[in-house]
Order: structure tokens, then sequence, then C-alpha cells
């Protein structure tokens, strides 16, 4: 019975009608039930990203309210918001607030490291999180009450160890963030490299360094050791101020000018494309690297018109896991209407049936036995012009039910 009720309200969602009557009960007065967007808005790593992220959610939020309310129902959802600012330290402080404010359900948080830094406390105090954005290995754990929205960087380091092989790479030197996501990622992408044969240097750095000319002086020295050839290649792992110090030291370096350079699917950024030193340097060495993405449909399509009316002056494609953020909120309000009860337990229980009977923005979210999405295809792009303008250009996809990579 919970899989039928599942399915039809999925459709109203979807689809934007009123399914919702088929159980409503006649208001006979309201009853709210919080939703908690853990997602930072500050700091180093999504002030740029992070409100476009939480503005999807807010969105879904009051598409969900206004089917309630054409269907005559006295359930309501409001959103409390608590910025983590990209940290652990913040993320544990977001959930206890959120926490003490009754919550049993967060959209959030938006990284590995502050995901699994709050998995203890959310699973001891039955709080369900779903995070949009966090694909880190690390936190593909089962039985806990943390899910995902996206895939792990499994499929990604998969998708991106074989389109750089096939484009002739096979020495590789590797600079990312010394924390869960960015270890995770480079450890996966170097063990899929060694399989083809290639080689890999990995370099990192701390998280929070503004300064990276020594770290990217040494990467410089790598691409040098490995004969910054036609072979030759970087792969960097960053977020938004530390990707925008890495180009920026990294202009300045013959060696790292001359090679062509790959990302993880962090790089894929707005904000590398309006600083004009940046864009220069990435389309000049064809930055590339891949990213979870359903091909157009019909959702994806009206959420995108719903947000640019609602929000006129931003482009949810400047952050694609503002696809991700949308659904979150979807399949959290969705948990809460087939559990019946506001229960973090009960909500956890239908989640992963609800996921997989949910097509949304960012497409199918069947879950796996860790509660993460259990794959995507892997859309390549890469940094260049397009009509006179700074874009990521797509060019290849990567078939996750195949391993097949086509290029378009």
């Amino acid at each position: 019975m919970i899989g039928a009720i599942v399915v039809i309200i999925i459709l109203a969602g979807a689809l934007g009608v009123t399914a919702f009557q088929l159980f409503a009960a006649p208001t006979t007065g309201t009853v709210t039930h919080p939703i908690g967007l853990a997602i930072a808005v500050t700091g180093t790593a999504y002030q740029t990203e992070g409100p476009i992220r939480r503005d999807a959610a807010l969105l879904a939020i009051e598409q969900f309210n206004a089917n309630l309310a054409a269907a005559n129902s006295p359930v309501r959802f409001e959103s409390i918001h608590e910025d983590t600012t990209g940290t652990a330290d913040g993320a544990r402080a977001a959930l206890e607030t959120l926490a003490a404010a009754g919550v049993k359900v967060v959209v959030g948080p938006l990284s590995t490291g502050e995901t699994s830094a709050i998995r203890d406390f959310v699973t001891t105090n039955e709080i369900v999180v779903i995070s949009p954005s966090s694909t880190g290995v690390s936190a593909a754990i089962p039985n806990d009450f943390v899910f995902r929205a996206a895939p792990t960087d499994i499929p990604q380091a998969k998708a991106l160890a074989q389109l750089v092989d096939t484009l002739g790479y096979s020495k590789i030197a590797v600079l990312h963030r010394q924390d869960d996501y960015g270890q995770g990622f480079g450890t996966l992408f170097q063990s899929e490299m060694a399989a083809r044969g290639g080689q890999v240097t990995i370099l990192n750095y701390a998280p929070e360094a503004q300064d990276l000319a020594t770290e990217v002086s040494q990467l410089s020295t790598a691409v040098s050791n490995f004969g910054a050839d036609a072979q030759t290649a970087v792969l960097v792992i960053a977020f938004d101020a530390d990707g925008r110090e890495i180009f920026a030291e990294a202009s300045l370096l013959t060696p790292l000018t001359s090679v062509r350079w790959f990302g993880s699917e962090s790089m894929r950024r707005g904000t590398f494309l309006d600083d004009p030193i940046v864009f220069n340097f990435i389309e000049s060495v064809e930055l590339t690297g891949f990213f979870a993405s359903p091909a157009e449909n019909e959702v994806l399509l009206r959420f995108e018109e719903a947000y640019t009316a609602k929000y006129p002056t931003r482009d949810p494609r400047a952050s694609p896991y503002s696809f991700y953020a949308y659904d979150s909120a979807w399949m959290a309000m969705l948990a809460v209407q087939a559990a019946g009860v506001y229960d973090g337990a009960a909500i956890a229980s239908v989640l992963p049936s609800v996921a997989e009977r949910y097509f949304g923005a960012s497409g199918h979210k069947l879950m796996d036995a860790n509660g993460d999405a259990a794959g995507a295809d892997y859309v390549a792009w890469t940094a260049t012009t397009v009509a006179g303008s700074p874009s990521f250009e797509e060019f290849a996809v990567w078939r996750f039910a195949t391993g097949q990579l086509e290029f378009f």
C-alpha cells in the first residue's frame, strides 16, 4: 500500500498536479513539519555554490506546499536553515541546533567531510539526513541515518580514468585536498589508472590553506619529472577558493601551462568562469572532467523554468548539484508523507522505497545498500568559449550500465 501511495505522490510532484487529494483529509487545522537545511552558504568551499543549492531546496518545499494546499491537506512543511560554513565543526553545530528544534529530516550537508562528521550524531538521535552532493567513499556506510542523492566517486573515477587513457595520457600528477573527498577520489583514480598501466604521482594540501604556491610548485616539479610531454597531464581535486588559488599559481609556471588538466566533478563551478585570469588558464589547458548528469527530461526542464522564474539572477546550472538539492528536499517530504508520521526511524525505513520510485531533476534515485544513489551516467565537460562566453561544454558520456564511453 505504501508503494502505491508513493508512486502516485511522486508523479504528483514530478508533474505538478494535485494527486494529494486522494489521501488528504479536509483542513481542520494546519500541521507543520520542519525540513532542516544544513547547507553551507559561507566559507571558502561553498560561498558561491551553497546559496544556489539551498534555494533549490527552498523551491521544492514551496512547490510541495502548493500541492498540499491545492489538495486541501492540513499538512505543511517549513524550512529551517543552518549554515554549516562547509566545515565539520560547522556541520556538527548545525545538526545540534536543528535537533534542538525538533527536526527529524534534513537536506545536507554538502560535503563528505561534513556528512561524516555528523553521522554518529544523527544515527544516535534518529535524524534522517539526505546529502545532495557528498560523494566520498568514506561515507558509504550501511545501516545509518545518512542517505545521499548522488552516487559515490567509484563510477566517476572509472569514467575519468577511461577518458584519460582513451585520450592518450599515461602519466598523471594529482593535486588534491587532504580531506575525505579529495583523498578518497585521488586514491580511487590512482587505482583505476594503475590497472590501465598508468603512472600517478599524488600530492595534497590542507583544505584551509590560503597560499598554495609551494604545493603548486611541487606539482610543477612532478610534471617536469614526467617529462611534461604529450602523455603527461594533471588532475586537480579542489573546491572554490582553493581551486582559484591553484589555477592562479599554475598559470605562472611553464610546465603546468604546457600540459592537459583534468578535474573532479567539484571543479565544474561557475566561479571559475567568472574570473578572467582563472578562466583563461583553464581554457588554455582544456580543463576536463565528468559530472553525474541525467539526460534532459520534463522534470529537469520544469525545475529549471521554475528556478529561473523565482530567482531570475541565478542559473541553476552554475551549480549542477542544485538539481540534487531539489530532489533531496522532494524525497524528504515524500518520505514523511509515506511514513505517515514525523519520526526519524519511520522516515528512514520508507526513504529507500520512495527513492526507488522517484524520478526527479537529477534522474532516478534508486539507492544501494549504503543509502547512496546506486549510479548515474556521467557527462564529460571541458572549459571553453561558447558563443563568445566562458562555458563548460559537454562532449561525451560514460554509461554507468555498460561502462562504455561515447563521444558526441
